[in-house]
């Protein structure tokens, strides 16, 4: 079972591809829509402590810009920047910083919106839409200070508080971030994005139970959404429900929803569960959807070896071959020698022996200095009982340095069957001189008192 470090590590990693930065585009529409031009129109001068006034002759431009606008952005853009003077309405230079917000030009926007502000210093929108700016930009901490002074200025909303949260939950800040996502959830109470940035803020604060209530209330009005049910998966490997994560992660699998980490983190929950057909499933569903195979190699071999470990042979045997098949070139030459070692290993450990030497031979043909391979190789032929060859593979793998203590010793070892004790006493000290272990300097003993009571 996983401890509850590891859980939470991995819940806050898959939350963290599916809890991105919300963005706020406008819609194409969104120069002719009459709300929007009724809104702008509507409040300037109204209230002239927080909205800078239009002139007669700057609103009939205005509305001019508005059609231009709807037609071409370009256009609009350029009409406008001819009409800001230092002496004009900071209305438009706001109005020029949506342009540039809509767009795409974050850094003009900003700057936009900073020169409202520095002409009309009480611009209460304008600091919304340049912390919205800012936060797009990923400039949160300047981002919470926009929006804070615009909600100073009595710009509080549901989107204010929610984007607050989110800079809070990105800084850190999480019980800050908590209370403006429920600020925020008070003002639309069916924002799935205020939502899920409060079950974040309770999985990072290690209330579990209550994130995962509200991830349940999400899934009853949106059964199919694969996404809930990974962040309730999340949820189940933080408070240690394996078993219903394991569930869950399935859930996502079959609405098509699983990504590379969460097949990867399913397959290994069916390993260390031993429900190995499960497993190699999911594994191959997952290196299906990885694009860096090289940088996966280490998962799939430690998952070949758990498998081998449990002496699940037969399911590790074709655990090797999918990640052959699904691998292939896209695995370095050194990484391709790895896995057929791998595979010679699980023969070997099946008792299928034949195929393994094939496998070895083919190793060693591809990779001459590979002495793990020969190695092998050399006790197989030690074991079918063809001690010559054995004898000069042994001899072979203690020139190559990774494998030279293990050769000895094997070679020793073959000896001792022998009964050629003067000759293995020498290759077994042998090893000992290059790697000293207790076990096996005890083994050169008794075979020294044995010698000298014959």
């Amino acid at each position: 079972m996983m401890n509850k470090t590891k859980a939470i590590s991995a819940a806050v990693c898959l939350l963290a591809s599916s809890l991105s930065a919300q963005t706020y585009p406008l819609s194409q529409n969104f120069w002719s829509n009459p709300e929007f031009q009724d809104r702008v129109m509507g409040s300037y001068g109204m209230h002239s402590q927080l909205e800078p006034r239009l002139s007669d002759e700057e609103g009939e431009f205005f509305k001019t810009l508005m059609v231009v606008l709807d037609g071409n952005l370009d256009e609009g853009e350029k009409m406008l920047r001819e009409n800001i003077t230092a002496e004009s309405s900071p209305a438009l230079n706001f109005m020029l910083g949506t342009i540039n917000m809509q767009s795409g030009d974050l850094p003009s926007a900003i700057g936009s919106y900073e020169e409202a502000i520095r002409k009309f210093p009480n611009f209460m929108r304008a600091y919304k839409n340049l912390g919205i700016a800012y936060i797009q930009d990923g400039q949160l901490e300047k981002g919470t200070e926009a929006l804070i002074k615009g909600m100073e200025l009595g710009g509080a909303d549901g989107l204010s508080y929610g984007l607050l949260g989110y800079c809070y939950l990105n800084l850190g800040l999480h019980s800050s971030a908590l209370n403006a996502y429920r600020l925020a959830l008070a003002f639309d109470p069916r924002s799935k994005d205020w939502k899920l940035g409060i079950i974040r803020c309770l999985i990072e604060l290690e209330s579990y139970q209550e994130a995962s209530g509200l991830i349940k209330e999400l899934i009853v009005a949106d059964p199919l959404n694969h996404e809930l049910y990974m962040h309730l998966a999340n949820v189940d490997l933080a408070s240690e429900e394996i078993v219903s994560a394991m569930a869950n992660l399935e859930i996502v699998r079959r609405l098509s929803g699983g990504t590379e980490a969460s097949l990867f983190l399913l397959a290994d929950i069916y390993a260390n569960r031993g429900m190995f057909e499960l497993a190699i499933n999911a594994y191959e569903d997952a290196l299906g959807l990885t694009k860096d195979k090289e940088d996966r190699f280490s998962s799939i071999s430690r998952a070949i070896r758990a498998f081998v470990e449990n002496e699940a042979w037969d399911e590790a045997d074709r655990l090797a071959q999918v990640a052959a098949r699904s691998m292939g070139d896209d695995i370095s030459r050194d990484r391709q020698l790895e896995l057929l070692n791998m595979q010679a290993e699980i023969q070997l450990g099946a008792d299928n022996s034949d195929a393994a030497a094939e496998t070895l031979e083919k190793i060693i043909e591809e990779d001459p200095m590979n002495g793990r391979a020969i190695l092998l190789l050399a006790q197989y032929y030690s074991q079918k009982g063809e001690r010559e060859q054995a004898g000069f593979l042994f001899e072979r793998a203690a020139g190559i340095d990774d494998v030279a203590a293990m050769a000895l010793l094997r070679h020793g070892q073959m000896l001792v069957e022998l009964a050629q004790y003067s000759e293995a006493v020498k290759l077994i000290r042998g090893s000992l001189d290059l790697e000293y272990q207790p076990n096996v300097a005890d083994y050169l003993r008794a075979i020294e008192e044995a010698t000298q009571r014959l």
